[in-house]
């Protein structure tokens, strides 16, 4: 990194704390907290709708919390009451970022928060330099992705702001996750493990929620849902269902490689086959889960799936790659680790998984069965507990 954005660093870093005597409220504090949950941008992924959910548990608990989102490329999606700071696409002109950070530091001294919680790479950086700066107590980045598969560039930065104090707290998702970013030192010797947890999905009758998806009552469905881009695999799903004649796709997402995924359905002969949904509102995506047999999470990597943490609690099979956050996920049940778990590269596995899944009854019993055991392990209260904790213990 250069001369000149070390000193800044520095700078920014050992910027003097305002004293703040923080007390917690209700069950976990004895007074509220003013919170601040700060994102790059709303796109509907995991972290937006976690930083969304724990917002939303925090208010009823009674702290004062808001999002904060630095760009507003999916506007239409924000949670009511959200600010945007830049009303428009992301951005990488220095000007423009360098105008953002200001106002950041100004947004913070104005709301005065005892808490600011970094959601993705640029925004984490933000709340550690901007926070400090603006004098916020806590200023805890969360890591949601490995670290390789981070912007290098970003990576380089966040690391020298953890070793100059920038960051009070550090949360990864995933005991895998923490490890890609331990192994780089001890710039990340703080970094805890707060397990991703959800919500249960409200659960509606089969009829119901296939009527609601234009899907027949009667077929075979599996589904996939999360954005459509290199991540999350889709090609891989369309690949399978050329050869399960009489299967559905239900293939719930949006993103970049939408015109990719629309181009292989239409040049695949699976129109008629394929259900696409740009989106389904998060009050109701228990829609998605009741009216699938299977969902698919053929995933080239994670931080620890959101989604598939729905379908723990729903009781649907998620049938996932076997990688190191899939792993972890299972790795309580050995059951299921057998049987939901195959080699990302093995489309005869996967086949040969998913047709007996559809077919043998007993198995998915067995499989809802250790679902429902493994489901507590995800609960979203636990997780939502422990994110106050770190603010409650740096108050003590």
């Amino acid at each position: 990194m250069p001369l000149n954005q070390n000193k800044l660093l520095r700078l920014a870093c050992n910027y003097p704390l305002k004293t703040r005597q923080n007390r917690m409220t209700a069950h976990l504090s004895n007074r509220p907290q003013s919170i601040v949950f700060l994102g790059t941008a709303h796109d509907n992924g995991g972290s937006s709708i976690l930083a969304s959910n724990l917002a939303e548990a925090m208010r009823m608990d009674g702290h004062d919390v808001e999002e904060w989102y630095l760009f507003g490329s999916n506007a239409a999606g924000m949670p009511a009451g959200a600010r945007v700071f830049f009303d428009g696409s992301r951005t990488s002109s220095p000007l423009s970022l360098a105008a953002l950070f200001v106002r950041l530091v100004a947004a913070f001294r104005a709301r005065k928060p005892d808490a600011v919680f970094g959601l993705q790479s640029l925004s984490n950086l933000i709340a550690g330099i901007g926070g400090r700066i603006a004098g916020v107590r806590n200023r805890v980045p969360t890591y949601h992705q490995p670290r390789e598969r981070q912007n290098p560039t970003l990576m380089l930065i966040d690391a020298a702001i953890s070793r100059l104090g920038g960051y009070t707290h550090m949360i990864a998702c995933a005991k895998s996750v923490a490890a890609t970013y331990s192994r780089k030192g001890p710039a990340y010797a703080r970094l805890a493990v707060v397990t991703n947890g959800q919500k249960a999905p409200r659960r509606y009758s089969r009829d119901q929620a296939r009527a609601a998806l234009d899907l027949r009552p009667e077929d075979n469905v599996i589904g996939q849902i999360g954005r459509l881009d290199y991540q999350k695999n889709q090609g891989f799903t369309l690949d399978l269902l050329n050869d399960l004649p009489g299967v559905t796709l239900l293939l719930v997402g949006s993103g970049p490689d939408e015109p990719a995924v629309k181009n292989k359905i239409a040049a695949s002969g699976l129109t008629g086959r394929v259900r696409l949904v740009d989106s389904i509102d998060h009050a109701r995506i228990g829609l998605f889960y009741s009216a699938v047999d299977a969902v698919l999470f053929p995933s080239r990597f994670e931080g620890l799936s959101l989604a598939a943490i729905e379908a723990i609690h729903a009781g649907v099979p998620p049938v996932c790659a076997d990688i190191p956050s899939f792993r972890e996920m299972f790795a309580d049940s050995a059951f299921l680790t057998a049987n939901l778990l195959l080699p990302g590269s093995d489309r005869n596995a996967w086949l040969i998984r998913i047709r007996d899944i559809l077919s043998d009854r007993e198995l998915r019993e067995q499989i809802a069965a250790e679902l429902a055991l493994l489901s507590p392990a995800y609960g979203f209260d636990t997780m939502a507990r422990q994110y106050l904790r770190l603010i409650e213990e740096s108050a003590a």
